[in-house]
């Protein structure tokens, strides 16, 4: 590989959080490429999400017919899964890392396709809304973990979360059962009911689970939720970002090998 190709993936690497395999080029736009990614998506993705993108296919109205979550309507809705501010379209990475690892619980993931056409069905995917056209966001950096998971750091995490009042909706322990999910008032931009994570089990986290993932959900936020972006809470205290990180995953830790 190139120097500049290998440099290239690790700077991707580092602002999205997944390593794309050697190899993996972004296709361009071009319609004979966004045909490819037509095929693929009627094959793989049509089914919940419709024929024109919209999230109204007819598996997606059997799942979410009357709790969120819905499949994406990529034509309208703003993405839940980015590395981009709140409010702003994901990257290119961030739609390819979506792809491939899936959503627990509600998307299954597509590692089984080739890189070529997970980055097809994508091009694809952008054709639904015009706004992908327009210059690309600039994804956050997200930097490697600087803080150790002690026992102080996980202890300055839950201040940090009882601060910040993440127990309205999460529980005191995290477990999903907070006072206003309790009283059905968490819902989505669609006005559906929707729960909170449980974040004693790591599985369900569905933007991803090590700690750069956490890390990019609490600045980023999950679009259409009521789960908001805390990027203005931590500036200039990078630290407690990753004392947050450090508690969150104290709630689900992993089996002893």
């Amino acid at each position: 590989m190139h120097t500049r190709n290998l440099a290239l993936l690790v700077m991707i690497t580092l602002v999205t959080g997944i390593a794309l395999p050697v190899g993996a080029e972004k296709p361009d736009g071009h319609r004979q490429t966004q045909e490819r990614g037509r095929h693929i998506y009627e094959r793989a993705c049509l089914w919940c999400h419709g024929t024109e993108g919209r999230g109204d296919g007819p598996a997606g109205w059997t799942i979410g017919r009357y709790t969120a979550p819905r499949p994406r309507d990529f034509v309208s809705e703003g993405f839940k899964f980015r590395s981009t501010p709140s409010g702003e379209l994901p990257s290119d990475h961030d739609l390819f890392r979506t792809v491939t690892r899936g959503i627990p619980g509600v998307m299954p993931p597509f590692g089984s396709l080739t890189e070529q056409e997970r980055w097809e069905v994508i091009a694809y995917i952008k054709s639904f809304n015009p706004a992908f056209k327009e210059a690309p966001p600039i994804p956050l950096n997200v930097p490697i973990p600087s803080i150790p998971a002690s026992e102080t750091s996980i202890t300055q995490g839950r201040a940090i979360y009882l601060q910040f009042g993440c127990q309205g909706c999460h529980g005191e322990n995290g477990t999903g059962d907070g006072p206003v999910h309790r009283a059905g008032e968490l819902r989505d931009e669609q006005r559906l009911r929707i729960a909170p994570t449980d974040l004693t089990n790591r599985a369900s986290f569905k933007n991803g689970s090590d700690p750069r993932d956490i890390y990019r959900t609490l600045m980023t936020g999950l679009d259409g939720t009521p789960m908001p972006s805390y990027s203005a809470n931590f500036e200039g205290s990078e630290d407690n970002v990753w004392h947050l990180v450090n508690y969150l995953l104290s709630l689900s830790p992993e089996p002893s090998q």
